[in-house]
């Protein structure tokens, strides 16, 4: 292109706003790789005419980057067919490829980029229209008009990411309405637009050929709020491949993924291809999730080389404990009642926050904590000033217990073994139904063992703000499993008291290493070296003051 269209929208305001971040050109040309190239591979046997029939969507195409490459796959297939230089690409970039966009500016930048490949005339095949709320005679309009009444043959592009917890991006209340009139149990809740795409992208590529490639963040594997998105693409399309990056390739801090849909058949005996990082490296194929899947993490778990070794189980944390998540009440509770205070007495117990807990250890006092935008060397709470609401949960809170910290590389819990200290959002608490003070310590050794976190990340990976970290809320930490009672599990635990009880870093870790040893020995793990080197290399190592 002579003009550079990327810098009409370029303005970060507008693109946060937006959820717009455009996508770079290695990331394109990989992702079509694996969407549009065995697609032109099938359509050059019938031809230039087949592959002429090709249309190719962009259903949030920006400044048309990935309908540009696209056109130019189109246009070297057709010229290899026969068909001159200009023919091919008045052909690939004015009738296969076609794009909305809700931004017009956008939409001016995108036809423009595509008369300038060799459209005649892109104004009707790229148009201004939002996507997810279009109605269905508006899509039957523009399929007609695009010559594909049945539905088009792909559907590719990086769509909107917008947080939904966050005041500029989240949708206004009749949007939000909107959304979930049209897509039902798939708007509700903290669901991020870009799955909404994913589903209405299975909408619109109606051909048992057809294949969707929509750029998502990682949190579309595991993530509560995606769980109906990934239920409804799988009811009638498989998962054929996977691309993970290993690293951030956009400005906005999001890890992302690349799901590639097609329909049943095109899956090989039940299999998800696996490619991972911007240099699109092929792993081994995993299993494909199925519609009964709670979560892909296992597939993103398996690129992030997390091991996956079999266990011995004998019950759940939650048949032997209690796990308790706190939330927005509990945190806007506090607000106000929080002071900085090195003592103190019952009446003002330590505040704890997630930030705060290692495996094994409280860092409570030797470096700040983050809360409410202000830091805190000492926090804790004003019993006197919380209300009657607060009160009865701080009375529920002060009592013995194991506290689990989230967005971790690993699970990390320490005991809390006189219930001196409060919770904040979002630390998980885990009370044993004994109330025996052994079963705390036991416990907390089950939490801080590489079986349990390699668990873990299959199950959960990709919740958390990196996809490289675990986020585990009070129901799944009651489910991960607990092995059978030994006397492996007993010296875990008298490996992790010497851990807690250990004020230098080193001793603590070679503490923590024991524990981690006899855990995967009470686990009954088959391969208990691979996975011991694995966690110890995920176990955090800062000092205990900075």
């Amino acid at each position: 292109m002579d003009v550079d269209h990327r810098r009409l929208l370029s303005g970060s305001d507008q693109r946060r706003s937006l959820g717009a971040w455009y996508t770079p050109d290695d990331v394109v040309s990989g992702l079509l790789d694996l969407a549009l190239n065995p697609l032109l591979a099938a359509r050059r046997v019938g031809g230039p005419r087949a592959v002429s029939a090709l249309r190719i969507l962009d259903p949030s195409c920006g400044d048309g980057a990935f309908l540009l490459s696209a056109g130019e796959r189109i246009h070297r297939t057709l010229v290899e067919l026969g068909l001159s230089e200009a023919e091919a690409r008045r052909i690939a970039f004015g009738h296969c490829v076609v794009g909305v966009d809700v931004n017009p500016d956008a939409v001016r930048a995108c036809r423009t980029a595509l008369a300038t490949a060799g459209a005649d005339d892109p104004v009707d095949r790229v148009v201004t229209a939002d996507a997810l709320l279009a109605t269905n005679g508006e899509w039957a309009a523009l399929l007609g008009r695009w010559g594909a009444p049945g539905g088009v043959d792909a559907v590719v592009g990086n769509p909107p990411f917008l947080n939904p917890l966050a005041e500029a991006t989240s949708a206004d209340p009749a949007r939000a309405a909107a959304l979930r009139d049209r897509f039902g149990d798939v708007a509700k809740g903290y669901a991020n637009p870009a799955s909404l795409f994913l589903v209405q992208a299975t909408r619109l590529a109606n051909h048992q050929e057809s294949v969707v490639c929509l750029v998502q963040p990682a949190s579309l594997l595991a993530s509560r709020g995606a769980a109906a998105a990934r239920s409804a693409v799988l009811a009638h399309w498989s998962l054929d491949a996977l691309w993970v990056a290993r690293e951030r390739v956009f400005d906005a801090a999001v890890d992302v993924c690349a799901p590639v849909l097609c329909r049943p058949r095109s899956t090989v005996a039940g299999r998800t291809r696996l490619v991972v990082g911007r240099e699109f490296e092929d792993l081994a194929a995993a299993p494909a999730p199925g519609t009964d899947d709670l979560t892909w993490s296992n597939l993103l778990a398996t690129a992030r080389a997390v091991p996956d070794c079999s266990l011995q189980v004998d019950d759940l944390v939650g048949d032997v404990a209690t796990a308790t998540a706190d939330f927005r009440d509990q945190y806007y509770g506090l607000e106000g009642c929080v002071v900085n205070a090195a003592h103190g007495d019952a009446g003002v117990p330590r505040l704890v926050t997630a930030g705060l807990v290692d495996p094994a250890h409280d860092r409570w006092g030797t470096v700040p904590a983050r809360l409410y935008k202000a830091s805190w060397s000492h926090p804790r709470v004003r019993l006197d000033s919380l209300n009657a609401d607060m009160r009865r949960w701080a009375s529920s809170r002060l009592v013995p217990k194991v506290l689990v910290a989230s967005q971790t590389r690993t699970l990390e819990a320490f005991v809390d073994a006189d219930g001196s200290c409060l919770p904040a959002v979002p630390l998980v608490s885990v009370t044993p139904d004994s109330g025996a003070p052994e079963d705390l310590w036991k416990i907390a050794a089950a939490f801080s063992s590489p079986p349990l976190t390699m668990v873990a990340a299959r199950r959960h990976l990709g919740v958390a703000l990196s996809s490289d970290a675990l986020k585990l809320g009070a129901r799944e930490v009651a489910s991960l499993p607990l092995p059978a009672e030994g006397k492996a599990w007993t010296e875990a635990t008298v490996a992790f008291r010497s851990a807690s009880a250990s004020t230098d870093l080193k001793v603590r870790l070679s503490h923590l290493r024991a524990c981690g040893r006899s855990m995967c020995a009470a686990y009954r793990v088959d391969d208990s070296e691979a996975l011991l080197a694995w966690w110890i290399d995920r176990l955090p190592t800062r000092p205990a003051a900075q």
